[in-house]
Parts: C-alpha cells; sequence; structure tokens
C-alpha cells in the first residue's frame, strides 16, 4: 500500500479512532516534554534507525526475562521499566515498529494492565515515516532527566489466567482466537517451548491479516475486520480471548 492510498485512521470506522497518531501529529509534537515515543522493536532495528528522540526497552518487549516466559513484568519491574524510559504518570506514550505494529500493540496492552491508558499507535509505523521523507537517527535516545514516575494500577479485568482460560474452553459465550503464525498453530514451531500445538476449541486467524500489507501496512477498516472476523465465528456478542 502506497502513503497516498492510506485511509486516514479517523475514517476506517473504528470505534475508537484516537487509538492512533498520525505521522503529521507525532511531528508536530515530537518534541512536547509530556510525549515519549517508544521503539518497539528489537534493539538491533532500533540501532539501524529509528525516529529521533525515540527511546528502546532494554527488557524484550516487557516480559521479565525470555527465559522464563512470563509475557509480563510484575508491577515493580514494569514500573522501573517505565520510569527509565521517561514514561510517567502523566506521560503521553507513542508506540511504534516496523512490520504492522504488533509490538507497539504489546506496549499499548502491557500499559493498559497498569492502569495507564494515554498511550497510542503511529499509524504506519516506521515505514510511514520513512516513506515521507521525515528524518531517522542512529543515535540511542537517553531518558535521562526526563519525568518518569510510574505509579502501576493492575486491571486483572483485561488479563486472561490459566484458571480463566481452562473455565472458557467449553464456554458458548466465549472464544478464544489463536492469532499465532500457521506453524505455531499446527504445533510445528514450538517457539522454544516444551510442547506445541494450540487451546483446545481456540479459532485460527493470523495477526497479520488484520493489515493491509505492502509497503506501508496499516490496520484494515472496522468493516474488513468485523467480517474477517465473523467468518471464523469471533462475534460482538461473544467475550473474546486472545493469544
Amino acid at each position: 500500500m502506497s502513503i497516498t492510498s492510506i485511509i486516514p485512521p479517523t475514517e476506517r470506522g473504528y470505534a475508537i479512532p484516537d487509538v492512533f497518531v498520525t505521522t503529521d501529529w507525532l511531528a508536530e509534537h515530537i518534541a512536547d516534554p509530556d510525549v515519549r515515543v517508544v521503539d518497539t522493536d528489537v534493539p538491533e532495528n532500533y540501532a539501524s534507525g529509528h525516529i529521533p528522540g525515540a527511546v528502546s526497552p532494554v527488557d524484550h518487549y516487557y516480559k521479565s526475562s525470555l527465559e522464563n516466559r512470563t509475557h509480563i513484568q510484575n508491577s515493580e519491574q514494569f514500573a522501573q521499566t517505565m520510569s527509565d524510559l521517561g514514561i510517567g504518570d502523566e506521560t503521553t506514550v507513542i508506540g511504534y515498529n516496523r512490520g504492522g505494529g504488533v509490538y507497539s500493540f504489546r506496549l499499548m496492552w502491557a500499559l493498559h494492565y497498569y492502569g495507564h491508558t494515554n498511550v497510542k499507535i503511529l499509524d504506519g509505523g516506521l515505514e510511514k515515516w520513512e516513506a515521507e521523507g521525515r528524518e531517522t537517527s542512529k543515535d540511542p535516545a537517553s531518558a535521562s532527566g526526563l519525568s518518569g514516575s510510574f505509579t502501576p494500577k493492575a486491571n486483572a479485568e483485561i488479563f486472561a489466567s490459566r484458571d480463566r482460560v481452562l473455565s472458557s474452553i467449553d464456554d458458548d459465550s466465549t472464544i478464544i482466537i489463536d492469532v499465532r503464525t500457521d506453524d505455531e498453530w499446527t504445533g510445528a514451531n514450538k517457539r522454544g517451548g516444551p510442547r506445541g500445538g494450540r487451546i483446545p476449541g481456540a479459532v485460527h486467524f493470523e495477526w497479520t491479516n488484520f493489515n493491509t500489507g505492502g509497503d506501508v501496512p496499516v490496520l484494515r477498516t472496522a468493516e474488513e475486520i468485523r467480517k474477517m472476523l465473523a467468518d471464523v465465528g469471533v462475534t460482538s456478542d461473544k467475550n473474546v480471548i486472545t493469544y
């Protein structure tokens, strides 16, 4: 998809369109003291070029470690990670990455889980920023001196525990959707785990299908997403658990 054919996020029919900011908005606000831009990709990608002033988490996607496979830090660890990035309770967080925004949405979920809802996604990510000829940098940004006192307030309502998932398997009012790759769904790719496969009763719809694809991938329109999800049984009358 070329940048000239991209439908603005406010015109895609989303229930909450302001979950996104545009590259124009970011260019105008990038130097605001209460705005923190976070590059959510792996450090190697960050080092190869990023939006000027964007910070990069030292720990991989807010896990406590890759070894113990915990996918969200505890409240103390998370507060320290955010504070180290210069993210405080009053900070507007803008996440971006390359390849469709999956890690930015992970950051958004993690912040929402710990009570910080003032977080947005850069529509089109780094690809759109670069396609418009905007400046990038290879110099690591420092959060030193930035206000970053973060107060975590966990919201268990948006977290599906093991027991919650188990109780949902035979619950007709709940649908579990597996958004991993085809190889992960079939069990061919175990991603370093002891077993492959999927949760019984789950439906499969790989996360990449939510994006338009092309050189500058963005999230599809609400109408397209509703249609694709309905085709696999994910409808608005269901409680949805995703993994």
